[in-house]
């Protein structure tokens, strides 16, 4: 009890960073393999939680930490030249996606076909609905061509949104803090809509993957700054 709020209380600190969302069988992964996570692995890998529950080993943690460093300078300078126009914008929006797929796989190589299995568990776990844009997760709960438009629809949705939000705080008619609220709450609303998308028995398969419970919040707890996850910094 004590080391799960222990590992609550250092991720909560963790996700305090600042950052802008982007909104986008049962067999261990394998690298490149669940690359298409909604979520940044180079960031998450670098949550003293996650590698914990993970186990990772010094020498693992060395490889991480480069690819994590490497990972946020690159998405760091894609979006400081995103910041110029709509155009721009666009383009550091599939930049910035390219870039994270490409660091998911090298993270993922970085892992033992065991941890890779529990940190896809620590995902559904962490990042609810929002994981469901994943093709691979909804390849994996056999999800209808209508249940993924419908996913594909909300997460243009979301995507839209907070580009609106970003722009309205580049503007200079949203404060700070109050960027940070929309960019949540538009979150939160796009994971509970991707769960509904699920039938009865899709929800109890997604349960069964999340495995066992960690001590670590989910992305919409409101003490949670996890943003970062979807950003990359």
């Amino acid at each position: 009890m004590i080391t799960a709020i222990r590992s609550t209380a250092i991720l909560r600190s963790i996700f305090l960073a600042a950052a802008i969302l982007l909104l986008a069988g049962l067999s261990p992964l394998r690298a490149g393999n669940g690359s298409d996570s909604p979520a940044s692995l180079a960031v998450l890998l670098g949550l003293d939680g996650v590698r914990q529950e993970l186990g990772i080993t010094p020498a693992q943690s060395g490889l991480l930490d480069a690819l994590q460093s490497d990972y946020k300078s690159q998405a760091k300078n894609i979006m400081a030249i995103g910041q110029a126009d709509q155009d721009a914008a666009l383009r550091a929006d599939w930049d910035v996606r390219s870039l994270r797929k490409q660091y998911n796989s090298r993270s993922l190589a970085i892992l033992t076909p065991d941890q890779q299995q529990r940190l896809m568990e620590l995902q559904r776990q962490m990042l609810g609905g929002s994981l469901l844009s994943s093709v691979t997760e909804q390849k994996l709960l056999g999800l209808s061509p209508q249940q993924q438009q419908q996913l594909a629809a909300l997460s243009s949705s979301s995507q839209a949104q907070a580009t609106s939000i970003n722009a309205q705080a580049q503007a200079g008619q949203l404060s700070g803090f109050r960027k940070g609220i929309e960019l949540r709450r538009i979150q939160q609303q796009t994971s509970d809509r991707m769960v509904a998308v699920l039938t009865p028995d899709q929800k109890k398969q997604w349960k069964i993957l999340s495995g066992q419970k960690s001590g670590m919040p989910e992305i919409h707890d409101p003490n949670a700054r996890t943003q970062s996850l979807f950003e990359g910094y």
